[in-house]
């Protein structure tokens, strides 16, 4: 058996390093998920699966949140604050799934998802061009 080269043990120092920082991250409930892990890899992989979610699941997210996105619609007596609070969490959901949207992608979005009644509103905006340079907040800020 060839004895282990510098290299090698610089790698298992790495490893048994990292495998404790990451440990001691974790979360005293979720401990017994990743006590049986062999390297810093494997708890990695544990984790991200536990709290991304797999791939599958991923995809369903992104789907999910683009649907939504694609879709928004306000309901019939519905606030603007909470069309722009759903909205927003709309948003917030394609981000954490990996998608970002233009200001003016989803400034538009979000003006015609509000129904005939904020006709002259979105007018108004759309031809001041700030639709393309306003942030979703200072949009409903505007309105």
């Amino acid at each position: 058996m060839n004895r282990p080269t510098k290299d090698d043990l610089d790698k298992m120092d790495s490893d048994a390093i990292a495998f404790y920082e990451i440990s001691c991250g974790v979360a005293p409930d979720n401990f017994d998920i990743i006590i049986n892990c062999k390297s810093a890899k494997e708890i990695w992989d544990v984790l991200k699966n536990l709290y991304e979610g797999s791939e599958q699941a991923q995809d369903k997210k992104l789907t999910t949140a683009l649907n939504d996105f694609n879709n928004f619609k306000a309901h019939a007596g519905e606030s603007l604050e909470d069309s722009f609070k759903r909205f927003n969490l709309i948003v917030t959901k394609l981000s954490n799934a990996g998608t970002v949207r233009s200001n003016h992608e989803t400034n538009l979005q979000f003006l015609n998802g509000l129904g005939k009644h904020w006709t002259t509103a979105k007018m108004i905006v759309q031809g001041d061009r700030k639709i393309h340079s306003l942030s979703l907040f200072k949009l409903y800020g505007e309105l």
